[in-house]
């Protein structure tokens, strides 16, 4: 089972409970994400915004759609430093496939502007496989895509793909080879 945005307000390992904002849940296995923020370097380079006490946010105070700093144009932060882009749901996913698809998009930008043109704005996809069982081999997945709405605020469309099958496992390999042979090959 999937939960997104679900607040956890109490594990119980010994008794195998979750208690979140969107329910509590019996488990056998579970992955829990803690809170997170951007790392060190991000910090160090004084790229973190500030929230609505002024405090900071953890987070790269970038432009939502061009990823530089809101206060220096030629300054790019992509990946999981990235702060609040969208009031609908706020992060884009802390995922390597976001970081990809980020230092592709920030590198066009790059591109256009060595070549004297205006870059014109492009966002990512992202998407999540979760291997479920291996035998027999089950993949549930999600799926993101994003876009601009009329107010020029960024939009994520979420695709929940829970039919546990070995056709998604096989996508899920084939994606993870791509995925590899782009960052490393």
């Amino acid at each position: 089972t999937y939960v997104p945005k679900a607040v956890i307000k109490e594990v119980d390992p010994f008794n195998k409970q979750i208690k979140t904002s969107a329910g509590d849940f019996k488990f056998d296995h579970s992955i829990l994400m803690a809170p997170h923020q951007a790392g060190e370097m991000a910090w160090r380079a004084g790229t973190i915004g500030k929230n609505a006490e002024g405090k900071p946010s953890g987070w790269a105070a970038v432009d939502p759609v061009f990823l530089n700093l809101k206060d220096d144009p030629d300054v790019y932060v992509i990946g999981d430093a990235v702060g609040i882009v969208s009031p609908q749901f706020n992060f884009y996913p802390k995922a390597g496939h976001v970081a990809n698809a980020h230092g592709k998009i920030v590198a066009r930008y790059i591109a256009d502007r060595v070549a004297g043109k205006t870059p014109k704005g492009d966002l990512p996809d992202n998407l999540c496989f979760m291997m479920v069982n291996a035998s027999p081999r089950e993949d549930v997945a999600v799926r993101f895509k994003y876009h601009l709405d009329d107010k020029g605020v960024i939009i994520q469309d979420q695709l929940d793909d829970n039919f546990r099958r070995d056709e998604l496992v096989t996508e899920d390999f084939q994606w993870a080879g791509r995925m590899y042979e782009d960052m490393f090959g």
